[in-house]
């Protein structure tokens, strides 16, 4: 699963879904396939670092579909659909779906289109998903990825955190700094920076680090802090560095 930012207005065909392969409602119950999906994004406002931001949005309005199950991201993702919905489940109303739910939820997504293969045999089954993969998606994640390498805690003055998933976990707080991503690994510090941009009142706060208390272990006060209070005062200390005394929740 791939999203792309595109600079160019032009290379984005909106609302536009293209489907290589069968649809839902055309493959027998208890069918499996690999799976590949693409979508583009084009916005007069959008950067192009803030493909992490939408990518993890456009995840959570997939699992967030009814008779969905979604997990993981990028090469590794993999979702199922469930019975009770496969009569009136198609990859094309999903599409349909994520754009409409990614433009309303945030109006600097100016144009989406999308892009499915069902890897069946009648279209060159895995072999045709892996290609694309090789050929045009990994090179596009490995420039990504280099923007946000590079970077270390001593070099920056604030970390961020993120408290997505107290929806399940009500004590559960996670503290992303250059070094340390979440346990999920769905967003990193720049991303942590680009969704403070673009949604300010959301899951993520910024905080700053200040003076640690323990540098080689990464405790600080602020951050014990901070912890205290959003872990539902659980939570008394933290070491970003040590996943035995005072780790990050999980």
């Amino acid at each position: 699963m791939n999203l792309e930012v595109t600079a160019n207005e032009d290379e984005v065909r909106d609302n536009v879904i293209q489907i290589i392969g069968p649809d839902i409602d055309e493959t027998p119950e208890g069918s499996s396939f690999p799976i590949g999906m693409e979508f583009k994004i084009w916005g007069s406002e959008i950067q192009p670092d803030y493909d992490e931001f939408f990518m993890r949005a456009m995840c959570d309005n997939l699992e967030g579909m009814e008779g969905l199950m979604g997990v993981n991201t990028r090469h590794t993702w993999w979702m199922r659909v469930a019975k009770r919905v496969a009569d009136r489940f198609t990859l094309r109303k999903m599409c349909q779906a994520v754009i409409a739910l990614t433009k309303s939820a945030y109006p600097i997504a100016e144009k989406m289109e999308a892009r499915i293969i069902v890897g069946a045999p009648e279209v060159g089954g895995p072999e045709l998903i892996q290609q694309i993969l090789e050929e045009e998606i990994k090179p596009k994640w490995d420039l990504s990825d280099s923007r946000r390498l590079g970077i270390e805690d001593d070099d920056v003055d604030n970390f961020f955190s993120c408290t997505l998933c107290q929806g399940f976990a009500p004590n559960h707080v996670c503290i992303l700094t250059p070094e340390r991503m979440p346990f999920c690994g769905i967003i990193s510090y720049k991303g942590a920076q680009i969704a403070m941009e673009i949604d300010p009142h959301g899951y993520i706060d910024e905080l700053p680090k200040g003076e640690p208390i323990s540098k080689a272990s990464g405790q600080y006060q602020a951050i014990n802090e901070y912890m205290y209070e959003k872990t539902n005062r659980t939570i008394k200390r933290l070491n970003l560095y040590s996943t035995i005394k005072y780790p990050m929740t999980s």
